[in-house]
């Protein structure tokens, strides 16, 4: 019996029940020839390969109905999707798959199902490794200028690293970039040049067991082909604590000498006027740009020297760490003007014109200077031991002297990024400019590193970096 409406507005309607969106899950194997008794045998193999152990496997999946471009496609229709970036990395990734909704996104749910169960089985019995219940998996979708830098994966748990990749069926390295690079390591177990390395094939998963020797990384991206894949750990009850690298050694002294700044600096720093205004600036922000630091025809005459002399630059590790060309003390010495910019940072004439600029107090306090070449894969990195090492240094007055011919684009990296502890969120980041002067005053905790010099970068920049220790700021 319909309801009746009063004043004759006819029947209500019962309200339309919503149409449930069927679900089709997919069913996905892997592939029969690995499942025989055979392959083990040659997989129990890969436990002894160098530089670590790890595995290739082509065309993982049994994909006679199609299931990988099923995967693909709702991978590259997924909205979650997004973009990463720190010290280690640059690259697209979702969230981990174990909340996805099965509805919205079928073929991932089946593929997250697949490693969850027959995968994660098929690995315990064939490694001969326990395997807990636990496997993280999410999708990750590298662009050009996008990398990965070296690392180990060493973290809880965690056993094996997977990744399976779903690029394009004729991946070419030389072209796209993007290949899997494993490491060799020293006897302190710290990585050095590579060893293998995997073009990100098509229905292949790569495997590799986690330890602290499981350096690995992943090149750059050179063209604009996706490098799409679902990767991962799965973890046993295996617990390895990480060791800490050392902190670079840069030699620090408490400057003495004098020298004459008008021969060099660009005078309009030196005027008591021009000092009290970028002072009051550099009190308000604790940071500041100067522009024309230097006197041109000096600042052309060190890029000259500089650009001309390779070779007497020395690139240091470990490449966990940084990737970076430093000038040799003995070197520098043969540099005319070079070394009298050098000389010049070191002097206390220096570090009284940085207080009057700044405000804070340098005198009698440690210093470093460091002159690095950054180009094309330049880069380093923070890591616990960075953040201890600042603690220690308590407050400092960091001065970063940019000599280069070019301006660099705002996305070729080579950019200098400031962070707080424990934080993700930049702080600060400096771009490199020619002839510009950088002042940051850098509170305990706070740490910098070099953003990764990618393939967009130019001809060389050169960084002169002066660092005053345990400084006090001068009171009101």
């Amino acid at each position: 019996m319909k309801r009746k409406i009063k004043n004759g507005a006819g029947t209500a309607k019962s309200p339309k029940a919503k149409k449930r969106r069927s679900v089709v899950l997919e069913v996905i194997h892997i592939n029969p020839k690995y499942l025989e008794e055979k392959y083990e045998k040659e997989f129990k193999k890969g436990f002894e390969k160098s530089p670590f152990p790890h595995w290739q496997i082509r065309n993982f999946v049994e994909n006679s109905d199609n299931v990988v471009e099923k995967v693909e496609e709702e991978l590259q229709h997924f909205e979650n999707w997004s973009r990463k970036e720190n010290d280690l990395y640059s690259l697209f990734q979702t969230d981990d798959f174990k909340s996805i909704d099965p509805t919205e996104n079928p073929s991932i749910f089946s593929f997250r199902q697949f490693l969850y169960t027959e995968v994660k089985e098929w690995l315990q019995n064939i490694s001969g490794v326990e395997l807990t219940e636990q496997v993280d998996c999410n999708g990750s979708c590298y662009a050009r200028t996008d990398s990965l830098l070296p690392h180990n994966d060493l973290i809880e748990t965690r056993r094996f690293a997977f990744v399976y990749y779903m690029t394009s069926a004729n991946w070419d390295s030389a072209a796209n970039g993007g290949d899997l690079q494993l490491f060799n390591n020293d006897k302190s177990l710290q990585p050095t040049t590579v060893a293998t390395q995997f073009a990100p094939l098509r229905n292949s998963l790569i495997l590799f067991e986690v330890s602290e020797k499981s350096w690995h990384r992943v090149a750059e991206m050179i063209s604009e082909e996706p490098r799409l894949s679902i990767n991962g750990w799965f973890h046993s009850t295996r617990r390895l604590q990480p060791k800490k690298p050392a902190v670079e050694s840069i030699r620090r002294f408490i400057p003495e000498n004098k020298c004459k700044l008008l021969k060099l600096i660009n005078k309009d720093f030196t005027t008591e006027k021009r000092q009290n205004e970028v002072q009051q600036i550099f009190s308000d922000n604790s940071e500041l740009n100067l522009n024309g630091f230097l006197l041109e025809n000096i600042h052309k005459e060190v890029f000259t020297e500089l650009v001309s002399n390779p070779s007497y630059f020395k690139t240091v590790g470990p490449v966990n760490k940084r990737h970076v060309a430093r000038l040799l003390e003995e070197k520098a010495a043969q540099l005319k003007t070079t070394s009298r910019i050098i000389e010049c940072l070191k002097s206390t004439t220096f570090a009284r014109l940085a207080a009057k600029l700044t405000g804070v107090t340098v005198s009698g306090a440690q210093t470093s200077v460091t002159v690095s070449r950054v180009e094309h894969g330049t880069y380093w990195v923070l890591g616990d031991e960075d953040a201890e090492q600042s603690n220690a240094d308590g407050y400092c007055l960091d001065l970063h002297l940019f000599v280069q011919e070019k301006q660099w684009g705002d996305d070729a990296g080579g950019n200098l990024i400031y962070i707080a502890e424990g934080e993700t969120e930049e702080l600060l980041r400096i771009s490199p400019s020619p002839n510009a002067a950088s002042i940051v005053f850098r509170e305990p905790g706070v740490l910098s590193f070099m953003k990764f010099a990618n393939c967009d970068s130019t001809d060389p920049y050169f960084l002169f970096t002066v660092s005053f220790y345990n400084v006090k700021v001068v009171d009101e």
